[in-house]
């Protein structure tokens, strides 16, 4: 890959707090997102950017190979590249948590990150700059940066356009060593996933099981997903008793009980809805900056 030529264009003034990385990820498709849009939404960026001018190199950074403000410039050499000027990179969703891929980047990678707002890596196959979704158009439009403790890994924390995997996958992590030590096969729609996305995978599955006579009863998760009726009533009566735990000042156990009763019905619904949880936490995210009176002033008006 050529260099690229030098540009002009504006940095976040700093790692300002945004969203939040959790840890893991779910294992069902996303909603295909515009690189302009996730990066219009982009919580937390502050609007006075110092600029920055980043042109490709060697991993090892060559004098005026970068022309970044003083504060970037720090920030970069605070950063504990190893011998040959490299750190993990690490690319995680902004809203499901998932961890999408690994890769390498240096100075340039990072102060292209920082510039772009897409996740910039240094290939060292090729000795040069790449951004994922140069080609595959599935970029990962970057929300926010995280340094470890040691300064000697990065996480880019963004929302992906498609899928990152080459192979098609929502994620490069799919294979399980537990599942591999068992001899089974892995699965590229079996991804990494935390307690919610789990519980999600298992409500979609229940959703495609097909109900026979014979086949013995179904499960409470399918009887709610065949009768509406049914699955509105318990939404109801799970939201009465979460209220009764607060207004009858219940322990915290059972508040975190019922509120865990709720979830999963409300979960339920919206499957029936083809709806995913993805999508919730990312109109949450939406909202962060946003009092609640305008977010509703905005609903009224659509």
């Amino acid at each position: 890959m050529a260099a690229a030529a030098p540009t002009r264009a504006h940095v976040p003034s700093a790692f300002a707090p945004s969203s939040r990385a959790v840890t893991f990820c779910r294992g069902t498709s996303r909603p295909n997102h515009s690189a302009a849009a996730a990066s219009a939404s982009a919580p937390g960026w502050r609007r006075r950017d110092p600029a920055v001018s980043v042109a490709a190199g060697s991993a090892q950074s060559a004098p005026g190979a970068l022309a970044v403000d003083p504060k970037v410039d720090t920030l970069l050499d605070s950063v504990k590249w190893d011998s040959k000027g490299l750190a993990v990179a690490i690319a995680q969703n902004v809203d499901t948590g998932a961890i999408l891929m690994q890769g390498f980047a240096n100075k340039e990678a990072l102060a292209k990150t920082i510039s772009t707002r897409k996740a910039t890596f240094f290939s060292r196959s090729r000795s040069s700059l790449w951004t994922k979704g140069e080609t595959s158009m599935n970029f990962i439009n970057v929300h926010d940066i995280f340094l470890d403790c040691d300064r000697d890994s990065i996480i880019y924390l963004g929302k992906p356009d498609g899928p990152t995997c080459h192979t098609g996958a929502e994620t490069c992590y799919y294979t399980s060593v537990y599942d591999a030590l068992q001899g089974l096969k892995h699965n590229e729609d079996r991804q990494v996933t935390s307690t919610l996305y789990s519980l999600e995978d298992t409500i979609s599955r229940r959703h495609e099981e097909t109900v026979t006579e014979g086949s013995g009863k179904p499960s409470w998760t399918k009887k709610l997903l065949l009768d509406n009726q049914l699955l509105c009533s318990k939404i109801r009566e799970e939201a009465g008793e979460l209220i009764q735990t607060l207004l009858e000042n219940e322990d915290q156990s059972r508040s975190a009980s019922e509120m865990a009763d709720l979830l999963y019905h409300a979960m339920v619904l919206l499957r029936v809805k083809d709806v995913k949880m993805e999508e919730v936490l990312e109109v949450l995210r939406k909202r962060f900056s946003q009092s609640g009176i305008e977010e509703k002033a905005s609903r009224n008006k659509s």
